[in-house]
């Protein structure tokens, strides 16, 4: 048990994740490994086909599993495969992919200790799959069976077990509690400046000689707040999209990038698909304007066919409607 916590805390800390959130991408993925046929040993024949076959071996068999991008990901195993897990988790495909490409080598290096693919997941394993919950109380239990071998192999007193056992169950309920709808209103304007201010520090940490993926995966992380049924640039994102000019001009030579445009549901679609190529167009061409040559842009509307989570909320409606980057295949 907690064989998987390390990857659920490595991925929170690195995308900047809630545990809830981690968990319920953790769950996902595994529930969707699981509902394959062929398990595990077909979902790693999709990245040998996808000629990724010396990262899969060293998945199975290195201290060191290769790490992989989100693009590399989606060569693989598809967007609608991506899709279908971000949506599940309630996360944007940016992010869906980015912590997923993280944990994927990590959790086969796991999953197939020695090298052996086993034909179904184990139950320890599967208890993670149920729900965020599970995953996170999957791990306290666990955590929870190490301190009791601990405790007995040193010999220590009982009465120390059971407090032990109570602080795993306070460490349970508090994460419940935690987790529980605040009744908050959601914030757009708090959701928009946490989000450029993740994506300026990813694009400020970018090395030189960064790769295009390196690129992607840093623009995703950014929020286009456009008002509704508008296509006009928010004023609030000139200054990042300033920013995102001067990285492009940076980019490798021969990178063409796909700017997506998404919306919710409101509306008819028709009218979604136009707004959502206007858009699109209008960062295309404000990045044109601050000098990025407009070979290296393409702009394409997606309308609200490529939903990234449920309309039902005005969370999902702002995740839902976003403008994303990708690499011209």
């Amino acid at each position: 048990m907690g064989t998987l916590d390390a990857i659920l805390t490595e991925a929170g800390t690195q995308f900047g994740l809630s545990s809830s959130k981690t968990g319920s991408l953790l769950s996902s993925l595994l529930s969707v490994i699981n509902d394959t046929p062929g398990g595990l040993g077909s979902f790693l024949d999709r990245f040998r086909k996808a000629g990724l076959g010396e990262s899969v071996s060293s998945w199975l068999s290195s201290s060191q599993p290769n790490p992989i991008s989100g693009a590399t990901l989606e060569s693989a195993v598809g967007r609608d495969w991506i899709d279908k897990v971000a949506s599940r988790a309630g996360l944007s495909y940016g992010t869906a992919a980015s912590a997923l490409a993280f944990m994927i080598p990590n959790l086969v290096h796991r999953l197939a200790p020695g090298g052996v693919v086993p034909s179904h997941l184990p139950n320890d394993i599967l208890a993670y799959a149920g729900s965020a919950t599970s995953a996170v109380a999957a791990g306290a239990r666990g955590a929870a069976y190490e301190a009791e071998r601990t405790v007995k192999r040193v010999g220590l007193p009982s009465w120390l077990w059971l407090l032990v056992g109570l602080a795993v169950l306070f460490a349970i309920g508090y994460w419940l509690w935690g987790s529980r709808p605040s009744g908050t209103a959601f914030n757009i304007d708090e959701q928009v400046r946490a989000a450029t201010q993740k994506a300026s520090a990813a694009l400020v940490a970018l090395s030189p000689g960064f790769s295009a993926k390196d690129l992607i995966s840093a623009l995703n992380l950014n929020v286009i707040n456009f008002a509704p049924a508008s296509a006009a640039i928010p004023s609030d994102s000139t200054d990042y999209l300033n920013r995102v000019a001067v990285a492009i001009k940076a980019a490798p030579s021969g990178t063409v990038l796909v700017v997506n445009g998404h919306t919710d549901n409101t509306g008819d679609s028709a009218t979604n698909m136009a707004l959502s190529q206007q858009r699109a167009d209008a960062v295309r061409n404000y990045l044109i304007q601050q000098g990025v040559p407009s070979s290296m842009l393409v702009a394409k509307g997606y309308g609200d066919t490529r939903p990234i989570t449920s309309n039902d909320t005005d969370e999902g409606k702002f995740r839902n409607r976003r403008i994303e980057f990708s690499l011209q295949q």
